[in-house]
């Protein structure tokens, strides 16, 4: 198989199975959407959103379908973009989807640019310093009184990162059956490789420490959590 087609077919297939775990509901991907749904009608000004470690752009196209979009921005780092242009072609002429790195992308925006980042599953990818320096870009990016929507990956506040790691995967390899065996060992092995979450405690304190507000909880499950906070 020619490697231009390999490297296609490698993104399709992880997109396929990033789509079986949104259509089982193992990361409350419908609760975060019915939430966000919410929160978007009541905002009275058209929203300009960035969207950091967007995927195939699902989530904030289900989340803000309704909503009064004035223009949408995301960035992943796989070839996903490629997936989300059927996604966001409910918001013509104003969406678009690029690949790259989110920390490059978002230090690229020019200061209060946005009212709204979204940051869904992807900063829990980063290192503890890289993650204080993204918090402190996005309140750059924001406009005053914009909002930062944080769902993520997150410790108990007396757990380690392996001990997370271990009980995260554990569920995975047991319960998380819409994957075949095969696609449970990767999706394992990408955790164990690539996750590095912190605990609420840390985030809600540095996401202080940048100068936000915590204006509401998204969600609040045992391995995953979420917020909306702010600029103050």
């Amino acid at each position: 198989m020619p490697q231009s087609f390999a490297r296609v077919k490698e993104t399709f297939d992880a997109w396929a199975m990033y789509q079986a775990v949104v259509d089982a509901d193992y990361m409350h991907h419908a609760e975060i959407v019915a939430t966000l749904a919410a929160w978007a009608q009541k905002q009275t000004e058209p929203l300009r959103i960035i969207d950091l470690g967007c995927g195939n752009s699902w989530l904030a196209t289900h989340a803000f379908k309704n909503a009064n979009i004035a223009s949408y921005h995301g960035v992943d780092v796989s070839d996903a973009s490629t997936l989300a242009q059927e996604n966001i072609a409910i918001w013509p002429g104003r969406a678009e989807v690029v690949a790259g790195n989110l920390a490059d992308f978002l230090r690229a925006q020019p200061g209060a640019s946005a009212t709204v980042i979204l940051a869904s599953y992807s900063i829990h990818h980063f290192s503890s310093e890289a993650k204080v320096e993204l918090i402190n870009e996005c309140r750059r990016v924001l406009v005053p009184g914009g909002t930062f929507i944080w769902i993520d990956a997150i410790r108990r506040n007396d757990e380690s990162h392996n001990a997370y790691i271990a009980r995260l995967t554990g569920v995975m390899q047991n319960e998380w059956t819409a994957l075949t065996l095969d696609g449970r060992d990767k999706a394992c092995t990408h955790v164990r490789e690539s996750d590095f979450p912190e605990s609420s405690s840390w985030t809600l304190d540095h996401v202080a420490a940048a100068g936000f507000k915590l204006s509401r909880s998204i969600l609040a499950r045992d391995f995953f959590r979420g917020w909306a906070f702010t600029k103050t």
